[in-house]
């Protein structure tokens, strides 16, 4: 394993490069990861993260860039104004022997303050935390909520493990068919339902989903390279979760992102307190979505 300083897209960043894959977390903006590729052998795969180098999405001020990012889920709402705020500002760096910690700026308007950590496991996966602290003196709300933009190819597909196998088997789908200006289809052919899986292959059309899912899986299957990006945290059904999903997907228009969304659970954060979630992110063979009866990092 291998840990420097580089650049990507002319901003400061940090490279972890293992066997298995290489990753590249900017520090001069976010915190965000920009690049995620595997390798097979001695080739390396195409950046399986969508990346906006022209800076062509924003909304006022901020720019969706993609990447993996952190917002915080507020109870009540999945989305609001601070989701948007804080996410193009210079970040401080702390480098471990197995990995590297980022925190972004003090978001004033707010009190809270966001970090992304990632850890090299013994196995070569990444454990990667996002967290939202309270840095303010009053209380805050809220969970910490991981996106990750993936860039979708042609044969592309996406899959949910659906239930967690016991007697009383349960999942929950919540569908948002408008949403800050965004719409999506109830009855969407690019969505397909199996007895074990919920898979989504982008063609164009926005989407979006969130799920109640128990195994707290999704994963990006390409076609072309032939590999599996997966993502997994856990889901304790005790929890208060925002629409009382653990997971979303999120196809923008044209396909020129597909969002893997991770929500953690919410709960009220007293000030030096900290929501977050941790995820494990792991590159496998590729999965068949339609066939795949039980799907393992």
């Amino acid at each position: 394993m291998q840990i420097h300083n580089t650049t990507f897209d002319n901003l400061a960043a940090v490279e972890i490069v293992t066997p298995r894959a290489r990753m590249v977390i900017v520090t001069e903006i976010g915190p965000r990861i920009a690049w995620l590729s595997g390798f097979k052998g001695k080739i390396e795969t195409r950046n399986l993260l969508f990346w906006d180098a022209p800076k062509k999405y924003q909304r006022g001020d901020w720019l969706l860039r993609g990447g993996h990012r952190i917002w915080g889920t507020r109870p009540l709402a999945d989305e609001t104004a601070e989701c948007y705020a804080a996410d193009n500002a210079p970040c401080t760096v702390r480098v471990t022997k197995r990995g590297v910690t980022i925190t972004g700026p003090r978001m004033e308007a707010y009190g809270v303050q966001k970090s992304l950590t990632v850890r090299v496991l013994e196995d070569e996966t990444f454990e990667v935390e996002s967290a939202v602290t309270n840095v303010g003196d009053m209380l805050w709300s809220g969970g910490a909520w991981a996106l990750t933009a993936t860039l979708p190819k042609k044969g592309t597909t996406y899959g949910i493990p659906l239930g967690d196998g016991t007697a009383w088997d349960l999942f929950a789908i919540v569908v948002a068919k408008t949403w800050g200006g965004h719409t999506t289809l109830v009855n969407d052919p690019q969505l397909k339902l199996t007895e074990d899986n919920l898979i989504f292959t982008p063609k164009g059309r926005e989407f979006k989903r969130m799920v109640q899912a128990p195994q707290g899986l999704i994963g990006m299957t390409d076609a072309v390279e032939k590999i599996t990006f997966l993502k997994q945290s856990t889901y304790d059904p005790a929890l208060r979760y925002s629409m009382n999903c653990n997971l979303a997907i999120y196809n923008g228009p044209g396909n020129f992102m597909t969002e893997m969304e991770t929500l953690g659970a919410e709960r009220t954060l007293r000030p030096k307190e900290t929501a977050r979630i941790v995820e494990t992110w792991g590159l496998r063979t590729a999965v068949d979505w339609a066939k795949a009866k039980k799907v393992k990092l």
